[in-house]
């Protein structure tokens, strides 16, 4: 009951239909994986999709569909189709990269692909000269063997290219293993740090919450350069790695070259101004056009001239809806309100703040930025790389070499000999058989 129950997984399992299936089922939900974007906040799935498509799509976890039960059971089912397919043809890819045995039986001659026998009175030293010649311009130097009154001559080439399909399923199998374990174990995310502070947690990508690291990751500098144009021509992070306030490893995070830690990498993503200070804010007199510049901090005030009004800052923001760097004024008169205003870098946009007979500018401040991390773990990664690899060995086995066969008997009397020939090869077959034929017949002609 039990052997036939396993006997029946076997054939279902190593059924090529299954294979097929399974492949294109991969390929079809992997489209679908690109044009419905990944890992993004349900807010934005809620607000592109109508909410009978949204609740169906989420239902099948399509907006994470690489982490879902169902497509981890494809791959799971593609695993397992590999594995029995690969056992199943192991003994046999043992007993074709075996070398040929001394005690050549007949059955060759009767069970190979290509097949040849010719009478001859010739000599038996002329046959034999004639048959290494053969073998030798078809495969390589044979082997000799005397056995019950008969001579055979074997030789073979390539025999290890047999293994290209099993280096083929098991690169697959461990492409496939790696990028289960990074599936399952591993996560990307996002942790931005101000310069000068720490933190353990990394925000994870499509909004599934915080991610503790067991140590802390500090900002000790970041440092950026631009172009001519504003462009940030580079910018790096020098990063330490602290673990119960340790300093156990630090390091320089720039972009495309990543800080790795405990199987962790740390890619340089994106910056940010999170700060600043030492503001240098223009106040030009509106009638007779004299501007003198203030040095401030925030909530510091300073007198503005030819008057009893002070000017302060209350507050820095790195981008006021989208017209750059801005720092909230305030301007402070005897006897008046406090006038509240923003105070826009170099009037971006025309924009001029006139207040209490004074036109003021944000020239420069003191930036203070945070450096935007994206933190991840793989810890498939090796075996995908040892798959690549296999792969490769697999497909050069494959295309570039062919293991080839050939047997020669001679057997008979003197004046009667009969000579058989037996041949195989794992591909390019016709290519092979027409150049067999061509020294045939200049064997037999002679």
């Amino acid at each position: 009951m039990i052997a036939s129950m396993i006997h029946k997984l076997q054939t279902v399992f190593s059924s090529i239909r299954l294979t097929i299936f399974l492949f294109l089922s991969l390929a079809a939900t992997s489209i679908l994986g690109t044009v419905v974007q990944q890992g993004l906040p349900m807010e934005r799935y809620k607000a592109f999709y109508s909410p009978g498509v949204f609740s169906a799509l989420n239902f099948f976890h399509i907006f994470d569909m690489y982490h879902s039960w169902w497509f981890t059971t494809l791959l799971v089912l593609l695993s397992i189709n590999i594995i029995v397919c690969t056992f199943k043809q192991i003994p046999r890819i043992i007993k074709l990269i075996s070398p040929v045995k001394k005690g050549i039986d007949g059955t060759v001659f009767k069970s190979s692909q290509i097949r040849k026998t010719f009478q001859s009175q010739q000599k038996l030293s002329d046959l034999e000269r004639q048959s290494e010649i053969l073998i030798k311009s078809l495969v390589g130097d044979p082997v000799k063997t005397v056995k019950d009154g008969a001579t055979y001559f074997s030789a073979e080439k390539g025999r290890y290219s047999r293994l290209g399909m099993p280096f083929v399923h098991i690169s697959i199998l461990l492409v496939l293993v790696g990028g289960l374990l990074g599936s399952m174990l591993g996560f990307n995310g996002q942790m931005n740090i101000v310069e000068g502070e720490k933190s353990d947690t990394v925000r994870l990508l499509g909004g599934k919450g915080p991610q503790k690291l067991g140590f802390d990751v500090r900002c000790d500098d970041f440092t950026v350069e631009f172009y001519e144009t504003g462009m940030p021509k580079e910018y790096k992070t020098d990063l330490t790695i602290l673990d119960n306030e340790k300093k156990v490893a630090s390091g320089v995070m720039r972009v495309n070259h990543p800080f790795q830690y405990k199987g962790l990498k740390f890619y340089q993503a994106t910056y940010g101004i999170a700060g600043g200070s030492g503001f240098q804010i223009g106040a030009r007199n509106s009638k007779t056009g004299e501007e003198i510049v203030l040095n401030l901090n925030m909530m510091k005030k300073v007198p503005l001239p030819g008057g009893n009004a002070f000017f302060a800052v209350a507050r820095f923001v790195s981008d006021l809806d989208g017209r750059g760097p801005a720092v909230l004024g305030v301007l402070l008169e005897p006897g008046k309100e406090h006038d509240i205003f923003w105070v826009l870098q170099n009037n971006r946009n025309g924009t001029q703040q006139q207040k209490g007979g004074f036109v003021f500018t944000l020239k420069e401040f003191s930036r203070l930025y945070y450096t935007g991390i994206q933190v991840s773990r793989d810890p498939g990664v090796f075996l995908v790389w040892i798959g690549f690899c296999l792969i490769m060995v697999g497909f050069i086995l494959n295309l570039f070499f062919t293991h080839k066969r050939i047997w020669v008997r001679i057997t008979g009397e003197p004046g009667t000999y009969e000579c058989s020939i037996a041949a195989s090869a794992s591909k390019n077959r016709g290519p092979f058989e027409e150049k067999l034929e061509r020294l045939f017949r200049e064997i037999t002609v002679e």
